[in-house]
């Protein structure tokens, strides 16, 4: 029994819309992070401002 070609392409879609959700994901946590790295940074900085 062969499957229908919009079987294969309905698979192919599916692995593109996951790869893209992944990348998206992927840059919210990379972004997620350099925020936290520059706020608590800056929160670092004024309390060795604030302490000296």
């Amino acid at each position: 029994m062969f499957y229908p070609q919009e079987e294969k392409n309905s698979l192919l879609a599916r692995f593109k819309e996951k790869s893209v959700s992944g990348a998206f994901v992927g840059l919210t946590l990379l972004a997620m992070a350099g925020w936290i790295y520059l706020l608590s940074s800056m929160f670092l900085k004024f309390m060795l401002w604030w302490f000296s």
